[in-house]
């Protein structure tokens, strides 16, 4: 029986973005140039299990790109962006009050 090796994070995005990742010990941080290159790298990596990326790198790729991002399941992409968060922590603010106080 084969051991199963354990897949790995990686991280793509800005300085800014990869560097709370990088502090927290991920090892696959990457600030590309070309978005398109490194994520069709990475998607062929099969040491990855888990994508990270900033949501508005995914929108500037091109079309083949982001259809390849979003059909992914191994590894999964996963977008992330500071309206989504701010949307997020709208809710549950609203949800564990019962008011929305941020209009």
């Amino acid at each position: 029986m084969e051991e199963d090796k354990k897949k790995e994070i990686a991280v793509v995005g800005s300085e800014k973005f990869t560097l709370g990742f990088r502090l927290a010990g991920i090892q696959k941080t990457y600030t590309p140039e070309d978005i398109d290159a490194k994520m069709e790298e990475l998607l062929e990596n099969p040491e990855l299990g888990i994508i990270i990326t900033e949501e508005e790198l995914i929108q500037k790729a091109r079309k083949k790109t982001r259809q390849k991002i979003e059909e992914s399941v191994d590894p999964v992409i996963i977008g992330l962006s500071e309206q989504a968060e701010s949307q997020r922590l709208k809710q549950k603010i609203k949800t564990a009050i019962g008011a929305d106080i941020t209009k």
